[in-house]
């Protein structure tokens, strides 16, 4: 490629071509095959994410005619429990558990992604109807679907499919002098796509649209770039949805934030603890691809955007400051896409210098290290508590209530989910007590200490008042082996008086089952 050649257009020596079928062949059933695994792995191998077992719980509870941040507490805002409703509305309708119509509905949803994406690019440019555009294709369906095998199902996994079409029209838009690209229906699905990226997790998740928005109006030195018809649906949706919010949820706002703002949000990991995690992928591999490229007006412009979007949501990470694997999920999945754009332009590797064949390398080991160390952690990890728990209950009661008084959101509704039984706890567990708690001990401020030691003392009173009013058949606590835990906790007296007729049925070391003694 000369040096004069435009970044933003098709490469030279690429005009399409019939290619024969078995040169796609392999590559389409790659995509198809990660579908396939990424189905086994949710509905066979690996227990439903702690985070999506709760907010299914949470759906039942309310089609049972239970009401939210009334009956029930959800830290998040409603959207993340509609998304979850259509699939236990057919667990209603079919019998089938909602787990397997989850993971239908999450491989159905990134293969639609993925053929509007296709659609998109295909069009725009010669490339993407090549064999390597195929295998591209074949590698994004695998991140996208199969990249965190135990954070299948979980909001972010939504989030990242939805955001797929809206980055391949601005790659396409880019490619247009009037930055006039895709169908009215792909600038729609685009824009919903958006709109539910945005929702997820409002605002944070709005930086991967606005960053690459702004690059390329700073690019066009006009604004037409952030009043696309997608950027306008996505954005009327966000506001409508904080609207609605405001309007009709008045104990969210009531109830549940002010929750939020005291014991949740101000409990963060350290600013470098949180840099050496997940965003050290994503800045390392956007640093192979600037110098795998030679220099960064090289990179080319999908790369470009890609990168915005997944440099963006960096930020957004670091403000949420938990450091989970789940919120990490979109920008390392997007910065791996966008090392894949570019891959497919490298050109012919032997001719490449030796800096940037190292930078190509660096880059591809990175990927791999990480998605290889993450099947690994899920094909490995031990379901013998978890199971051995839900054997326990099931030997002693057919359907249980369940409470949990846990300090985390452990196996709880895993757990609740798998013996068939209903969680009739108002709060999902004691995580509000051991995130005060921890934040008692972190500050020096009398006053402070004292509005955090009154939430969690009154928390503790609710737990054992919940108990002693509604008898569950098992009370769930953990993790066993914490002093500080227990004494804060199993040693309340109130607690204590609501556990007298419990006891002990089954333990392990992040779960103890406590079951009511029959009178």
């Amino acid at each position: 490629m000369s040096r004069a050649e435009p970044y933003d257009k098709p490469l030279a020596g690429f005009a399409p071509t019939s290619r024969p079928v078995r040169r796609i062949a392999t590559p389409l059933f790659l995509t198809f095959l990660a579908a396939a695994y990424a189905a086994w792995l949710a509905i066979a191998v690996v227990p439903t994410n702690v985070d999506v077992s709760w907010l299914l719980v949470v759906c039942e509870r309310l089609l049972n005619g239970e009401r939210l941040n009334t009956d029930m507490l959800e830290t998040n805002p409603p959207f993340s429990i509609w998304l979850y409703m259509p699939f236990v509305l057919l667990e209603r309708l079919t019998g089938i558990a909602a787990e397997f119509w989850l993971a239908l509905g999450v491989v159905c949803l990134g293969l639609a992604s993925l053929v509007v994406c296709a659609r998109i690019l295909t069009r725009a440019d010669p490339i993407y109807r090549q064999a390597g555009g195929f295998w591209v294709l074949a590698a994004v369906a695998f991140m996208v679907l199969c990249f965190l095998p135990d954070q299948f199902g979980q909001r972010e996994q939504f989030a990242l499919i939805g955001i797929l079409p809206w980055l391949a029209l601005q790659c396409a838009r880019q490619r247009q002098p009037d930055f006039v690209a895709g169908s009215l229906a792909e600038r729609i699905v685009a824009g919903l796509g958006a709109g539910v990226m945005v929702m997820v997790k409002p605002p944070h998740f709005a930086l991967a649209f606005v960053v690459p928005s702004l690059c390329l109006a700073w690019q066009r030195r006009s604004p037409r770039p952030i009043l696309v018809t997608e950027n306008l649906i996505g954005a009327a949706m966000a506001v409508f949805y904080v609207a609605s919010i405001a309007i009709f949820d008045r104990g969210y706002l009531t109830q549940v934030l002010p929750l939020v703002r005291e014991v949740y949000l101000p409990l963060r990991a350290p600013l470098l603890d949180n840099l050496e995690n997940w965003p050290k992928i994503v800045l390392l591999l956007s640093a192979a691809i600037v110098v795998g490229t030679g220099a960064p007006r090289h990179v080319h412009w999908d790369t470009r955007i890609a990168l915005a979007s997944a440099l963006g949501l960096v930020p957004a990470f670091l403000l949420m400051g938990k450091g989970w694997p789940n919120h990490a999920l979109p920008m390392v999945a997007i910065t791996a896409i966008a090392f894949g754009l570019q891959l497919l332009r490298f050109g012919d590797f032997p001719k490449k210098g030796m800096v940037r064949k190292a930078a190509l390398m660096f880059g591809c080991v990175l990927l791999l290290q990480a998605t290889t160390r993450a099947q690994y952690d899920a094909l490995t990890r031990d379901s013998g508590p978890i199971e051995r728990s839900v054997g326990a209950i099931r030997d002693s009661f057919e359907h249980p209530t369940i409470v949990s008084i846990a300090s985390q959101m452990q196996a709880a509704y895993p757990l609740t989910r798998l013996v068939g039984g209903r969680f009739v706890s108002r709060n999902p567990g004691a995580w509000m007590v051991s995130s005060a708690q921890k934040l008692v001990d972190r500050t020096d401020d009398p006053e402070q200490k004292l509005r955090l030691e009154t939430i969690r003392d009154q928390a503790i009173g609710d737990f054992a008042a919940e108990i002693a009013a509604k008898q569950p058949d098992i009370v769930l606590a953990g993790p066993a082996g914490n002093p500080s835990w227990d004494a804060l906790m199993h040693g309340d007296k109130r607690i204590m008086a609501a556990l007298r007729n419990y006891r002990v049925l089954h333990a392990e070391p992040a779960i103890t089952v406590y079951r009511r003694i029959q009178r």
